[in-house]
């Protein structure tokens, strides 16, 4: 049985080189997919708030993923617990 008193960087290390850490990138991807698509909105103005939010929303899946590469290459095991 595993010890229940990891730290949190220790839980990440563990999901980034898991089985799971598509999965996660999978369930976020389904949250994005949820909001409302549409780029092109009813005035200028709404059309600009779409494409701002599409554009949020590519940066923070594209961050997760990066965020969890670097994981798996170690760079948390540079933090100081």
């Amino acid at each position: 049985m595993e010890p229940e008193n990891k730290t949190l960087i220790q839980k990440k290390i563990e999901l980034a080189q898991s089985e799971y850490a598509p999965v996660v990138i999978e369930l976020i991807k389904d949250l994005l997919k949820q909001e409302d698509q549409i780029l092109i909105g009813d005035n200028e103005f709404s059309t600009i708030v779409n494409a701002v939010k599409l554009d949020t929303q590519g940066n923070i899946l594209r961050g997760m993923v990066d965020y969890l590469e670097n994981i798996r290459k170690g760079i948390l095991h540079e933090i100081k617990n």
